[in-house]
């Protein structure tokens, strides 16, 4: 008896954190930021020095989330992403959790097999990479049986 009082009281103290983790991740959207301190640099990109405000990251993740519902993809669906440390890749992922879709990052240091069974994996239905990845990208298209929809940032494949 006292051993399933202390599970409940475990379970409920599980099930109050989880609620406050989601709460605290709602309130550290752009949106909220965008909407008291539009102008503020969200990010600075160390290599290339390019900065974005909350509110261009704001602008461009709702764009983006956009462009996942018109593509056909519907919340609770899978994408991959592959990249390497790029000033597109925040925008694409608050995007993608503005439209409840499921990213899974890819690491760009992986082998095309390992890439290839993680994109398949996930169940990824779109792959977003960068022209950098795109050799890997390429390579990888034979091998993603579940990918619809391939995107390229700033390129094509």
């Amino acid at each position: 008896m006292e051993q399933d009082r202390s599970r409940c009281q475990n379970h409920a103290r599980i099930e109050d954190y989880l609620a406050s983790s989601i709460q605290r991740a709602n309130q550290m959207h752009p949106y909220h930021h965008a909407q008291s301190q539009p102008d503020k640099v969200a990010y600075v990109m160390a290599e290339s020095g390019e900065t974005v405000t909350y509110r261009q990251l704001d602008e461009r993740s709702n764009q983006f989330a956009h462009l996942l519902r018109s593509a056909g993809l519907q919340p609770g669906d899978h994408m991959a992403i592959l990249m390497e440390n790029h000033p597109r890749f925040f925008e694409i992922c608050w995007g993608a959790q503005r439209a409840g879709i499921i990213y899974t990052a890819i690491s760009t240091r992986l082998k095309l097999n390992e890439a290839a069974y993680i994109v398949n994996n996930c169940a990824a239905r779109l792959m977003i990479a960068s022209v950098a990845q795109a050799e890997l990208a390429q390579a990888l298209l034979p091998h993603m049986t579940k990918v619809a929809q391939k995107l390229v940032v700033d390129g094509e494949l």
